[in-house]
């Protein structure tokens, strides 16, 4: 029997199933230009700035890998950019959820028709169902289609990091949810079959208390493999927020040691990553930029050492300074104590001053971790300064002409 085509794109198909074999992660080259060169411009706020990111206009339905279809979640705006991202995984007549979007209509219609289009796409006669439903975290607009995924998938089974136990706003306490435990494995298809599909959830917060990742340990596809569900950890387009920058870092690292070789990652938000390593290392370098400049603050007055480059940064990720602009305009000031609003004006000295006070709450983050980290210290009226052991190593370094930055 030759399957019927699905109705939505389908831009990693299996092969010898539905819709055009294009390459992976090429979605717009197979329509007109008309359809894909529209480019939306949003302004979002990011930890003490705001960023502009051109980012493309994304299907409601695409299928993104030979087991994975993504699910926009209608609701898009500033901060979720093109909207949530939800997606269905496997091949069978059950499926894995991951994320349940923020409870559009739009999306509980679509959530509906892909499922009746999934079954009759695979000659299965009836639609597919929902066997299990993982969320990552419980942010509004991952959680509030649950009512959806419940009507359309009876007896579905849904799962949470801490379960309804950690629901700070209290939109949860009245649904049904389990606990989902690191390494808990989640499967759907069977070896006989040939369609068996899992993944494995591990604890990466940061981004939530509860945040969870999930990475393909078992597929049809051998390219599927190592692939990560990055939830809002990593964004398809430019970064993430976070509620605690130490737990974060951490995370960051975890995903990067789990995440597959040339392996891809599907974020909570955004287009698909064709590098998770990748991705990952200019995450991580962009965080570690951050605390360099602030430590070089404490240390010398200046966003960057005596001598030193600054940090080349990845592509879309924003500079606070301008890479031939790096010196404070000052003499080098060793060891001062300073106020964070002062380092602001240091740092983000290039940026527009309406913008200072957002730019001192992400810098408060960066010195909270610096602090636990024992790298600085905060004094009794309030202000920064480099601990005793780091100052004695950049006197040190100074008696003996060497350079910076004070990294670990």
């Amino acid at each position: 029997m030759v399957p019927r085509p699905l109705p939505y794109p389908n831009t990693h198909p299996t092969k010898g199933t539905h819709g055009a074999n294009t390459t992976p992660g090429h979605f717009f080259a197979t329509y007109p230009a008309q359809n894909h060169e529209i480019l939306r411009r949003i302004y979002w706020k990011r930890r003490g700035y705001f960023m502009a990111v051109n980012i493309p206009s994304l299907p409601a339905v695409e299928r993104v890998s030979s087991s994975v279809t993504r699910i926009l979640g209608g609701n898009p705006s500033k901060f979720t950019l093109q909207g949530t991202n939800t997606y269905l995984l496997g091949r069978g007549r059950e499926r894995i959820l991951v994320d349940s979007g923020q409870g559009t209509e739009e999306w509980g219609r679509t959530l509906g028709d892909v499922l009746r289009a999934e079954g009759a796409g695979e000659g299965k006669g009836e639609g597919v169902r929902v066997k299990t439903c993982v969320l990552t975290h419980w942010h509004h607009d991952h959680v509030m289609g649950l009512k959806d995924v419940r009507r359309e998938s009876e007896g579905v089974k849904v799962y949470k990091h801490l379960g309804n136990r950690y629901d700070p706003d209290q939109t949860l306490q009245n649904e049904e949810i389990l606990d989902i435990e690191d390494g808990q494995r989640f499967s759907v298809g069977s070896e006989e079959d040939g369609d068996l599909f899992e993944v494995e959830a591990f604890h990466a917060p940061g981004h939530a208390k509860d945040h969870m990742c999930l990475l393909v340990t078992r597929s049809p596809d051998e390219e599927e493999v190592g692939c990560v569900f990055t939830a809002d950890n990593v964004l398809g387009h430019g970064t993430a927020v976070f509620e605690d920058l130490g737990a974060y870092v951490a995370s960051l690292k975890l995903m990067r040691r789990r995440a597959g070789e040339g392996r891809r990652a599907f974020p909570g938000h955004g287009a698909v990553i064709n590098d998770a390593r990748g991705k990952l290392d200019e995450y991580i370098t962009h965080r570690q930029m951050r605390e360099d400049e602030a430590m070089n603050v404490l240390c010398y007055g200046t966003t960057t050492a005596p001598g030193k480059v600054p940090l080349k940064t990845a592509e879309g990720f924003p500079q606070s300074v301008p890479p031939d602009e790096t010196e404070a305009g000052k003499e080098l000031v060793l060891g001062k104590e300073w106020e964070s609003m002062e380092m602001v004006k240091v740092i983000y000295r290039m940026y527009p001053e309406n913008l200072w006070g957002p730019a001192e709450g992400g810098l408060l983050q960066v010195l909270n971790k610096l602090q636990g980290d024992g790298r600085i210290e905060k004094t009794a009226d309030g202000k920064w300064k480099a601990s005793e052991a780091v100052m004695k190593e950049v006197l040190a370094e100074a008696a003996n002409g060497g350079e910076g930055p004070i990294r670990d």
